[in-house]
């Protein structure tokens, strides 16, 4: 590479001479790991770039520390892919004990529970029943969820997995609310659909949903 050089002449004052000067190879390396690494973090800025809706509503008088076991109903499928419920289920159970915050009833225990009150749908459980559950398995709270979407949206160059969950914890003795969550994950911008990136399958749109509603109850 050849830049111009300026010398002062006693004389004629300012004129250019030309000076060659070689760009070393340290600087040509270093320059090309720049550039690859801004690439590389455009490409994981815009694997975030997925639309991430997520409304949290928290009981600003309840005395979470009260909670120590709690009984989690599996989870509603308002989808049309089959399994995704119980796979949500198994996951927010999973990432409960993971963070160990409460003691969990085995889901086979909770479920018997619900056959034996008799209530078809579990997330509408009035108070004589969450007072059943609480009886019967000593629980403080129960936790009811619902997948409301998950699909596949397919682009020109690449598909994105749509994931909406949402959950919320229920106080057994007063039947009031006490946290509600819910999230939605999917739909890549024009950024992210250019550069192919998105979720790799529907699983993890679901296991990074499911995170965002556990760590929105433990936050």
């Amino acid at each position: 590479m050849s830049v111009k050089a300026i010398t002062r002449h006693p004389r004629d004052g300012f004129r250019y001479s030309r000076a060659s000067k070689q760009v070393t190879q340290p600087f040509a390396i270093a320059m090309t790991v720049i550039r690859y690494t801004i690439l590389l973090a455009a490409i994981a800025l815009l694997s975030g770039c997925a639309a991430q809706r997520a409304t949290v509503f928290i009981h600003p008088e309840y005395d979470f520390g009260m909670v120590e076991r709690v009984a989690v109903v599996n989870f509603e499928n308002l989808s049309t892919e089959q399994g995704v419920a119980g796979y949500a289920t198994r996951l927010f159970i999973t990432e409960l004990l993971a963070a160990q915050a409460f003691d969990v009833v085995e889901p086979g225990e909770t479920a018997r529970i619900i056959r034996d009150i008799g209530q078809t749908k579990a997330g509408e459980l009035d108070l004589k029943g969450l007072k059943t559950m609480s009886d019967s398995l000593g629980v403080q709270a129960v936790i009811f969820g619902s997948v409301g979407e998950a699909a596949q949206l397919a682009g020109r160059s690449n598909s994105s997995n749509v994931v909406s969950i949402d959950a919320r914890m229920v106080d057994c003795q007063t039947g009031n609310t006490v946290w509600s969550a819910a999230v939605s994950l999917g739909g890549p911008g024009s950024l992210s659909r250019m550069m192919g990136v998105g979720e790799s399958s529907r699983g993890d749109a679901v296991l990074r949903a499911v995170r965002k509603l556990v760590k929105s109850l433990l936050s």
